[in-house]
């Protein structure tokens, strides 16, 4: 599909681009290129995948237990007992209290 220049104009007028004559000139070729590809992809016909023949499935949402707290804690910068340490975040981001 070939692009005209007016689209490419629409086209970066929507994205708040400013091309000159020579820019705008090459995108009407590489934009019609990258959309005759896209048109090619739709064509293309893709069986869909079945579970146990490389699909992927995912793992059922259950619960499970926890990392223990020692292996946690055994790994954070800075703790204080059996809790993790972090810094201290002051405001000033004026999102209310």
């Amino acid at each position: 599909m070939a692009l005209t220049t007016d689209e490419v104009r629409k086209i970066a007028a929507l994205a708040r681009l400013r091309f000159n004559p020579e820019e705008e000139a090459r995108l009407v070729s590489q934009l019609g290129r990258i959309v005759d590809y896209i048109d090619q992809l739709e064509a293309y016909d893709v069986p869909p995948a079945e579970v146990g023949q490389g699909g992927v499935r995912e793992a059922d949402d259950r619960a499970a237990p926890c990392l223990p707290r020692e292996a946690f804690l055994a790994n954070a910068p800075a703790t204080l007992g059996d809790f993790l340490l972090v810094p201290e975040i002051k405001g000033g981001g004026g999102h209310g209290a």
